[in-house]
C-alpha cells in the first residue's frame, strides 16, 4: 500500500457500519484506516454525533492542541445536501463580515483537517463522508439550480489532497468537470501532496489555489503544513501538468519584518510560477484577545498590535477585526505594489475588502468592488468578463 504524505494520529475513531455494507465506501475505509494513528475504534452511533457536536471548533492556537482528534467514517446524509452543495451568499457573507463578497458554490464531503493552523479550529474532528459516487450524481441537479455558478470551491470544510489518493474523491471531481464546457472545479489546499494529479485528463476545466503565506507563519503558526517554499514548488509542478493555479495569501499574517517576509514570498512565486490571480486577506475574523491568546507577541509586528489593542473596544464585534482599517490599507498596498513590480500581468485583488479598502486601493487593482477577480467567485474563471479581461485568451498559465 502506498504511504500516505500525512498519516494523522487520532484519539477515538468511529465507524458507521453503513459503511461496510457498500462496496464503495468499504473500499475507501479499508484504503485510510490503516493510516489513522488510533487503537480506540467504535461504532459511529447517535451518541458519538453528539460527542463530534460538542467538540465545536476551538481555535488550535488557543490550547496548542495536537494529537486527541477524533475521527469518523461514514455514508452520505441526505439530510446534508446544503453542506455537501453549499451556496455562499455574496451579499450576506458581505453583510455579516463588513466587506465586498461574491455568491460562491462550495463542495463539501470531509468536515475537518489534518492540519492545525493556529487561527483555525477545523481540526479537532474529522468527519468522512465516503460516498463520494452518490455526492456526484447529485451535482447535475445543482448546476441546473445554479447555472451562473461557473467555480466550484472544492473544499471549504477540509484541506482534501493530504487524504489522496487513498480518499479518491479529488480525482472523480476533477473528471466530471473535464466533461463541462463552462464549469471550473477550484481546489483549495495548502498542501505539496499533489501528484496524484499530473496524469488526469483535467482539459483545464481544474483551478488548483494554493493558500500561502510567509515562510515565518508556514512554520511557526501553520502548523503540520508543508512549508512557503514547498508550497511554491507544489504550484510550479502542477502548473507544468498544465493547471491554472493561483495563489491566495490567506491569511496574510503581519509577523514582524513583514515587508521583508512577503517580498520573499513574492519573489519566490514569480520566479516558479505565473498564478493567474493573487487574492489577499488579513489576518481576522477574531478579537485582539484571540489574537494574544493564540499567537506568541514576539511572532507579530509590534504597530500593528499596539493598534489592535488601542481600538479593542471600536472594532468589538467587527468580524475583519482585530487589526486596524489603517493596518489593513497599509498591508494591502504593500502587497499589491510589490506584485505590480514584480508582475505586472497579474491581477490581485483583495478578499472581503471593506468600502474604505476599495475607495483606497480600487484604482491599484484595477478592479472594482463590483467588478473583481477572486478566489473563488463566479466571475473568477475563463469566461469571467474580468477574467477574461486580464486573461485574454484564456489560456493555462504554462503555455503563457
Amino acid at each position: 500500500m502506498m504511504e500516505p504524505v500525512l498519516a494523522f494520529p487520532a484519539k477515538t475513531v468511529y465507524v458507521d457500519a453503513a459503511v461496510r455494507q457498500q462496496a464503495n465506501t468499504r473500499r475507501r475505509l479499508e484504503r485510510i484506516l490503516p493510516h489513522v494513528r488510533c487503537d480506540d475504534v467504535r461504532e459511529y452511533d447517535a451518541a458519538a454525533r453528539q460527542d463530534i457536536q460538542r467538540l465545536g471548533k476551538r481555535r488550535h492556537g488557543k490550547d496548542d492542541f495536537g494529537d486527541d482528534a477524533v475521527v469518523a467514517f461514514t455514508t452520505f446524509d441526505p439530510a446534508r445536501l446544503n453542506w455537501y452543495y453549499h451556496l455562499r451568499d455574496g451579499a450576506d457573507e458581505g453583510q455579516s463580515h463588513g466587506g465586498q463578497c461574491q455568491t460562491a458554490l462550495e463542495l463539501n464531503i470531509v468536515d475537518g483537517c489534518v492540519f492545525r493552523c493556529a487561527y483555525c479550529g477545523f481540526g479537532r474532528s474529522i468527519v468522512f463522508y465516503l460516498d463520494i459516487e452518490r455526492f456526484l450524481d447529485g451535482l447535475g441537479e445543482v448546476f441546473a439550480r445554479h447555472p451562473s455558478q461557473r467555480l466550484y470551491k472544492y473544499s471549504n470544510m477540509t484541506d482534501l489532497p493530504p487524504f489522496e489518493p487513498e480518499l479518491d474523491a479529488l480525482p472523480p471531481l476533477v473528471q466530471r468537470f473535464a466533461r463541462e464546457e463552462d464549469r471550473y472545479l477550484m481546489v483549495f489546499t495548502k498542501s505539496d501532496n499533489v501528484g496524484f494529479l499530473k496524469d488526469l485528463d483535467h482539459r483545464g476545466h481544474t483551478v488548483i489555489s494554493w493558500s500561502l503565506t510567509c515562510d515565518s507563519a508556514s512554520r511557526l503558526v501553520d502548523k503540520r503544513t508543508p512549508t512557503m517554499d514547498e508550497r511554491i514548488g507544489a504550484m510550479g509542478s502542477m502548473q507544468q501538468a498544465g493547471y491554472r493555479v493561483r495563489a491566495r495569501l490567506s491569511p496574510v499574517v503581519p509577523v514582524r519584518n513583514w515587508r521583508e517576509e512577503y517580498t520573499r514570498l513574492f519573489e519566490t512565486l514569480f520566479r516558479r510560477v505565473r498564478p493567474d490571480v493573487v487574492t489577499l486577506e488579513l489576518l481576522g475574523w477574531m478579537d485582539v484577545g484571540d489574537l494574544l491568546a493564540i499567537f506568541d507577541s514576539p511572532l507579530l509586528d509590534p504597530a500593528a498590535v499596539q493598534a489592535a489593542q488601542d481600538a479593542r473596544e471600536q472594532l468589538r464585534g467587527v468580524h475583519w477585526g482585530p487589526f486596524t482599517q489603517a493596518t489593513h490599507e497599509e498591508v494591502y498596498r504593500f502587497c499589491i505594489e510589490t506584485v505590480r513590480r514584480l508582475s505586472p500581468e497579474t491581477p490581485v485583488s483583495v478578499c472581503h475588502g471593506t468600502p474604505a479598502t476599495w475607495n483606497a486601493l480600487g484604482p491599484l487593482m484595477r478592479m472594482t468592488p463590483n467588478a473583481f477577480i477572486c478566489n473563488c467567485g463566479p466571475q473568477s474563471a475563463p469566461g469571467g468578463e474580468v477574467y477574461d479581461r486580464w486573461h485574454p485568451r484564456c489560456r493555462p498559465c504554462s503555455e503563457r
